[in-house]
């Protein structure tokens, strides 16, 4: 659905006790650790946007490009 969409990014987050990390990295996903956080914003707007999960959570990404 989100090809056909043509979505620049897709992301989400987890349980940092699920340990999901593996799972997502399979598919070609960008998983940051607890608390990092990663700039968005000059892809999607031409300013810094940092992008990143909340406390006990772990941020998941994927560029379409």
């Amino acid at each position: 659905m989100y090809r056909e969409l043509d979505f620049i990014l897709l992301s989400g987050e987890f349980d940092t006790e699920r340990a999901l990390g593996p799972y997502y990295e399979s598919h070609r996903f960008t998983v940051l650790s607890p608390g990092e956080t990663t700039d968005v914003g000059f892809v999607l707007t031409g300013r810094p946007i940092g992008l990143g999960a909340g406390p006990g959570e772990q941020l998941l990404f994927r560029w379409n490009r």
